[in-house]
């Protein structure tokens, strides 16, 4: 005896709504449809009124308490309690099951060519075709299935790669950032040329490497050349001339600016020294002056004693020295000499002593602005490197921030195209909701109600000349019928204009125009209808088939004809029954006869 095949598992019972019509292989019949989502039936229940539901369609419907099937007012037979939908009053319909389940079917994805039945679609190919279209978990762009691994591998600008060099992950769209900071990225030397240096390691070969090419070290006071590194001396021993030269423009540079720093201080240090100078030639000529005023001859022992000593000394101590062994008492000068005061000789001495000490300042003061020029110019190499370093820092900060703005342009770019594209799609939409509107007012019998909401506010801007005239959506005679539309002006035109409200029937330009019979000839009426049902106002006429407005229309609308005098405004101004709620409502209705 032969097994029947498995069945899909009960747990896809409530998952998922039926199997689109489209994988139908033979002539569709309604009793396989839903008639909750209009598809073939999967896991088909039957309601107590005898209406079929996919198990996940009745069970979504039922979710929320007992609903009304909408089947039964469909067909117009609802009846309760039997048309209502609730838990517990459907039962499985294997047969009809049974029945869906072995229709013969096809795949309708693109190149697939797959063919079985419904329960062999459920079991092993739905959801599992190679050629299904499926969106990209990442990037969001539509691929086959089949193309999904190639897609996440080669083609998707949102995958991940891990860097082939370091090793470290990225998304693909920063593949040329990363590059920018990779550590290991290969580096090649531009002295010795030699490849495949890691970024890490670079800054430490080229400490050492001979043939890179390096500032001049007298880079800091002028020289401007880049040489290799082993021909760094020869370069210096080739142009010590233009080094030297150019150092000595850099400590005349300096100098000012030590004399812009302490302008005064050394100013007031050069006077000095002219002052000191001027001092000590002062008190030579006094000395000189002293010496030659005594009334005798010199005693040879004070010359030898003076001259012995290097500078001229007080007259008082040469003459005091005893006379030399082989004189004769005879020649004794000391009653004939003047000695020169004692006060005179110290008063001397303290102030060539004061001098002396202040030529000593002065030479301790130029020895430290020496060692402080020096230290300035230990603190401007130091301040050189750090600028270089920071140099740079900021050429790397720069190219990263010119890649950063790329991308924001290239993101700017992107963003600007989605809303344009945005603002396409919401004037399609609005433009799809108008015709959505008009479609659903649209009638095909010949006969149309026309409901005017916010009467008064439409009244006054119709007053103002803001919205004279208003159109209503069109409506046909029969499908294929004459297309036709109302138009009114609730501030009357013409003769109207301000005493009456003019109503106008318009003959518009239709696509089934070429099948129909011109001029226009049906009777047409027009009505204000009584909300209350007692009293309408109707005007009636039939078409002049003279008239342009009722011949084939070549342009949109015909010229408007109808009833400029339709209903006197001032019975729309008392108390009426024909506006409630701030609403009116015009019906138009256009007989069949000879159609």
């Amino acid at each position: 005896m032969a097994t029947q095949e498995p069945s899909p598992p009960s747990s896809m019972e409530s998952n998922k709504p039926g199997f689109p019509k489209q994988i139908l292989a033979n002539k569709l019949e309604d009793k396989h449809l839903c008639n909750c989502c209009q598809k073939l039936l999967r896991r088909p229940y039957q309601a107590q009124c005898g209406h079929r539901f996919c198990s996940y369609c009745f069970n979504r419907t039922v979710r929320d308490g007992p609903q009304k099937c909408n089947a039964c007012i469909k067909e117009d037979i609802f009846e309760e309690p039997t048309s209502i939908l609730k838990q517990g009053c459907a039962f499985p319909d294997n047969a009809a099951r049974r029945e869906v389940e072995n229709l013969s079917v096809v795949c309708i994805n693109e190149g697939c060519t797959w063919k079985g039945n419904i329960r062999e679609y459920e079991l092993s190919h739905e959801g599992k075709c190679e050629y299904m279209i499926i969106p990209c978990p990442s990037c969001k762009e539509q691929i086959r299935f089949n193309e999904q691994e190639r897609h996440n591998e080669r083609e998707c600008p949102e995958r991940t790669l891990n860097c082939k060099y370091c090793k470290e992950p990225f998304h693909f769209k920063n593949i040329k950032a990363h590059d920018e900071i990779c550590p290991k990225y290969p580096m090649i030397c531009e002295g010795c040329a030699k490849k495949k240096i890691p970024r890490e390691k670079y800054v430490d070969h080229i400490k050492f490497c001979s043939k890179f090419r390096t500032p001049c070290r007298f880079h800091v006071v002028g020289c401007d050349m880049s040489v290799e590194k082993e021909r760094i001396h020869d370069h210096e021993r080739a142009c010590t001339y233009e080094h030297l030269n150019l150092l000595l423009h850099y400590i005349m540079g300096m100098k000012v600016s030590m004399e812009g720093l302490q302008p005064q201080g050394l100013e007031l240090a050069g006077h000095k020294l002219l002052e000191l100078h001027h001092s000590l030639r002062e008190l030579e000529a006094r000395v000189s002056q002293l010496s030659t005023t005594s009334t005798g001859p010199p005693v040879q022992g004070a010359t030898s004693s003076s001259s012995s000593s290097g500078l001229p000394g007080p007259p008082a101590l040469a003459l005091s020295l005893p006379p030399p062994p082989g004189l004769a008492p005879t020649l004794t000068v000391s009653t004939s000499f003047t000695p020169l005061p004692s006060s005179v000789g110290a008063a001397l001495e303290l102030q060539i002593h004061s001098e002396k000490t202040k030529v000593a300042e002065l030479g301790r003061r130029c020895t430290d602005l020496e060692v402080k020029a020096g230290m300035f110019e230990n603190v401007v190499c130091v301040l050189n490197r750090e600028v270089e370093r920071f140099a740079t820092t900021m050429e790397a900060s720069n190219r990263q921030h010119r890649l950063d703005q790329d991308k924001i342009e290239a993101l700017s770019i992107k963003v600007r195209q989605l809303e344009r594209t945005l603002g396409l799609k919401d004037l399609t939409v609005a433009e799809m909701e108008g015709r959505l509107r008009e479609i659903s007012a649209t009638t095909f019998d010949g006969v149309f109600i026309w409901r005017i909401s916010d009467f008064t506010k439409k009244r006054q801007d119709a007053i103002a000349g803001r919205a004279p005239a208003m159109f209503s959506p069109a409506f046909y005679t029969s499908k294929y019928g004459y297309k036709m539309c109302l138009r009114i002006y609730l501030n009357g035109d013409g003769t109207g204009r301000g005493s009456h409200l003019s109503l106008f029937f318009v003959v518009m330009r239709g696509l089934s125009d070429a099948l129909l019979k011109w001029p226009f000839n049906q009777k047409v009426t027009l009505m204000l209808l009584d909300q209350s049902n007692r009293e309408h106002i109707i005007d009636a006429f039939r078409p002049d088939i003279t008239s342009s407005s009722f011949q084939r229309p070549v342009s949109e609308m015909n010229i408007a004809s109808g009833c400029p005098l339709f209903c006197p405004l001032s019975k729309l101004d008392t108390k009426n029954s024909y506006i409630r709620d701030d609403t009116i409502f015009i019906k138009a209705i256009v007989d069949l006869t000879g159609l």
